[in-house]
């Protein structure tokens, strides 16, 4: 698993939260918005995913890189909470993960 390739994971997930949030939902029925908002980082993400679905974590991280179009493994270093991480400045996506629940 490299960094840049991590790094490329995490900056497609950024970019496009909204859209592949709702993909990972649809990919995977047994999780929820919360799951996927309140990850630290896509190797938390990927854990999370794995651990609802009882896919393997291999399996969750191809998946998302189809997903998001990056080759690699997805990990990154620890830090906020997934979705809030990944809004505009000024906007909580884990809010509105949990009112659209």
């Amino acid at each position: 698993m490299e960094q840049q390739q991590a790094q490329q994971v995490e900056q497609q997930l950024r970019q496009r939260w909204q859209q592949v949030k709702y993909r990972i939902l649809d990919q995977f029925a047994e999780v929820c918005t919360s799951d996927l908002d309140f990850a630290r980082n896509v190797g938390d993400l990927v854990q999370r995913i794995a651990d609802k679905t009882h896919h393997s974590e291999r399996y969750v991280e191809t998946r998302l890189m189809e997903l998001v179009g990056v080759g690699g493994a997805p990990t990154a270093p620890q830090g906020q909470p997934f979705g809030v991480a990944l809004g505009q400045p000024g906007e909580q996506i884990g809010q509105q993960g949990r009112l659209g629940q």
